[in-house]
């Protein structure tokens, strides 16, 4: 059974700095979606009630989302620049509401929530995430021990 070639010592360089990309996107991104459905489920249990009214739109690859300004229902909370977060998909031709009643303004304001998002749906994938990520760095980090012992049983048998 041949063994394979020893890693360079830019093959070494090039492993870490992957390790390392892998791990800062994964556990970055993870994290990121694991807040914004915890943040969305605190907004749900305690965020003051009220409508939002629609002033624009931002649009991904394949739906939309509506910008507006939040005012609570008794009026002590307004906040402008508002992404709704629901589970309605927007079209990018879909006319704008006048308004949408019975959302939920986050704590720090820079989104509301109606009652029928789903906040376990960016919890799971975040940690789907975080998981595939560190999987991948602990196959790259296997790897890397696994071209480092081949090249010291090369060395010690006279084959380098």
């Amino acid at each position: 059974m041949r063994s394979s070639r020893p890693l360079t010592g830019r093959g070494r360089v090039f492993v870490r700095v992957a390790i390392a990309f892998v791990l800062l996107v994964s556990l970055g991104g993870g994290l990121g979606l694991a807040v914004e459905g915890f943040e969305g489920r605190a907004a749900l249990r305690a965020g003051p009630v009220g409508s939002l009214v629609p002033t624009d739109r931002t649009c991904g690859k394949e739906s939309c989302t509506w910008i507006g300004t939040f005012t609570s229902a008794d009026g002590a909370v307004t906040a402008h620049d508002v992404e709704l977060r629901d589970a309605t998909d927007v079209g990018r031709g879909a006319p704008a509401p006048a308004r949408i009643d019975g959302v939920r303004l986050a704590e720090d304001a820079g989104a509301a929530y109606t009652a029928d998002y789903a906040w376990h749906g960016p919890v799971v994938n975040g940690a789907v995430l975080a998981l595939v990520g560190l999987a991948v760095a602990t196959g790259l980090v296997l790897m890397l021990r696994r071209h480092r012992t081949t090249a010291a049983s090369a060395r010690t048998a006279g084959y380098a």
